[in-house]
């Protein structure tokens, strides 16, 4: 069994900050993505998604959080792509065209967040499953 309290502090200490590193990069770029020119080009690329024709009234496009919100549901599907055109949240033909920069900016950020979320409880188990002292 793995005693995480036997580690080095500063391994210990660079294993517990890494998620929170990882996982706000990819709030970082999520944040810039929103914040910038780009979320009204992955708007427009995806006209015929009808999910999206549904959030947008109801989220609207103004505020952070619902720039954050509506970007990040949009990640999760370009994520699963087969399925989410299956569920009839986005079209097979706006994800083809969808501007490849942009859904790899995307899926970094998405990929980054996992990680840090697996990391974290990862983590958190080798806390939980180390002996006490």
């Amino acid at each position: 069994m793995i005693d995480i309290n036997t580690w080095p502090p500063s391994i210990a200490i660079a294993f517990g900050l890494a998620p929170f590193i990882i996982g706000l990069s990819g709030v970082a770029i999520d944040t810039y993505t929103a914040r910038s020119r780009d979320f009204d080009l992955i708007i427009a690329s995806l006209p015929n998604s009808v999910w999206l024709k549904m959030q947008i009234p109801f989220w609207g496009t103004t505020r952070l959080k619902s720039r954050c919100y509506l970007l990040t549901t949009i990640a999760g599907a370009m994520l699963y792509p087969k399925l989410s055109v299956r569920l009839g949240m986005m079209d097979a033909e706006d994800l083809r065209n969808f501007p490849p920069r942009l859904r790899r900016r995307m899926l970094i950020a998405s990929w980054l967040l996992i990680t840090a979320a697996v990391w974290l409880a990862i983590g958190l188990a080798l806390i939980k499953l180390s002996p006490t002292r």
